[in-house]
C-alpha cells in the first residue's frame, strides 16, 4: 500500500511539472555560453562559463555541478536556466562537465578515495577551475560558492569539507554525508586548521529513490554538527531542529509546493536551509534546479548562498 502511494504522488508531481513546463515554455537559451578546459596533474575537465554583460571584477563565482548522465550538459547547457539568475543577481557561472573516460555513466566520482582529499583528483580540478576563474576575471574571494545536485551534490560535499578557504558556502543536493558517515568530525579532520563553519543550502524531494530524504537529513545533520564543532555554540542545541519553517505555494517559477527549513546561528547569520519540494522524486528535482520552470528555487538557492561571505577559520558569521 504504502510503494503505491508513493508511485501515485511521484505521478502526480510529474503531471503537474509538465503542466507547469508547458506553461513556461522551453528552457531560455539566449544566453552566450563559453566552452573551455581545465588541465592539471589529475587530468582534464571542460566547463562552460558564462560572465554576465557589464565589469566582472569584483563579482561573486558560482560553480555547479550536474548530476550522472545529465542532458542539460550535453552538447552544452544552452537551456540552463541558472544563467538568467546570473544576469538577474550579477554572478558569474561556471558548468564544469564530466567526462565519459573518466565515468561511464557521467557522474562525478565522489565516491573514490583520491576524490575526497584537497588536492587530489576531481576536487582538485574542480578547485582549479575555480581559482583560475577569481584570478582571470578579478572576482571576489570572499564570495565563491559551489553546488550540486546528486553526484555533483556529493562532490559538492567533499568539496566543502577538503576546500573551506576557498568556497564562502555549498549546496549539496541530494546529495550524501561527507565519506558516507554521519559523525561531523570527519568534515573537521579533513579540513583541519582551515576548519570552520560551512553555511549550507539543502533540497531533498519528498519522495527521491536515489538520495533519500534520510540521506537528505543525515547529510544536513553532520554539517550542523561539524559547524558546531569548528565554532563551540555556532548552531542551537538541538541542531536538528529548525529555528524557522515556512511553506511556499506552487507559482510562478515554483510549480511544486515547498517546505523550507531555517537553521539560524544564535550568533546572526543563518547556516542551512533545507528545502523540500513535495510531490517529486529524483528527475523533477534536478529539473527544478536547471530549468525556467524552476527558477523561483534557483533565486532562493542563489539568495542563500550569495549572503554568505568567507569567514576566518573557527568562525561562523
Amino acid at each position: 500500500m504504502r510503494v503505491a502511494v508513493l508511485r501515485l504522488c511521484a505521478v502526480l508531481g510529474a503531471l503537474l511539472l509538465t503542466a507547469a513546463c508547458l506553461l513556461t515554455g522551453a528552457p531560455d537559451a539566449r544566453a552566450q555560453i563559453d566552452r573551455r578546459c581545465f588541465t592539471n596533474a589529475a587530468g582534464t575537465r571542460c566547463y562552460y562559463l558564462h560572465v554576465p554583460p557589464g565589469e566582472s571584477a569584483g563579482r561573486p563565482l558560482m560553480v555547479y555541478l550536474h548530476g550522472c548522465d545529465d542532458p542539460i550538459a550535453r552538447p552544452q547547457p544552452s537551456g540552463f536556466s541558472l544563467t538568467r539568475v546570473a544576469d538577474e543577481m550579477g554572478f558569474v557561472l561556471a558548468y564544469p562537465v564530466q567526462e565519459w573516460a573518466a565515468n561511464k555513466k557521467l557522474c562525478w566520482n565522489w565516491d573514490r578515495a583520491e576524490d575526497r582529499l584537497r588536492g587530489h583528483g576531481e576536487p582538485s580540478i574542480i578547485a582549479g577551475i575555480t581559482t583560475t576563474l577569481i584570478e582571470e576575471f578579478g572576482l571576489d574571494r570572499d564570495r565563491v560558492y559551489v553546488g550540486g545536485y546528486s553526484a555533483g551534490g556529493a562532490m559538492t560535499t567533499n568539496l566543502g569539507a577538503t576546500y573551506p578557504d576557498l568556497y564562502a558556502a555549498i549546496a549539496p543536493m541530494a546529495a550524501a554525508p561527507y565519506r558516507t558517515e554521519p559523525a561531523g568530525q570527519v568534515i573537521i579532520d579533513a579540513m583541519g586548521e582551515r576548519a570552520r563553519p560551512m553555511p549550507a543550502f539543502f533540497l531533498q524531494t519528498l519522495f527521491d529513490e536515489i538520495s533519500n530524504i534520510v540521506i537528505g537529513r543525515t547529510n544536513l545533520a553532520q554539517w550542523l554538527a561539524a559547524d558546531n564543532l569548528a565554532d563551540p555554540g555556532s548552531v542551537p542545541t538541538l541542531p536538528t531542529l529548525p529555528t524557522a519553517v515556512e511553506v511556499l505555494n506552487a507559482g510562478v517559477g515554483l510549480p511544486i509546493p515547498l517546505t523550507v527549513e531555517h537553521y539560524a546561528s544564535p550568533r546572526g547569520c543563518e547556516l542551512a536551509q533545507f528545502t523540500i519540494p513535495l510531490l517529486a522524486e529524483h528527475v523533477i528535482g534536478a529539473g527544478l534546479l536547471q530549468q525556467d520552470h524552476g527558477l523561483e528555487i534557483q533565486r532562493n538557492l542563489m539568495r542563500f548562498l550569495l549572503a554568505h561571505h568567507l569567514t576566518p577559520p573557527n568562525q561562523a558569521c
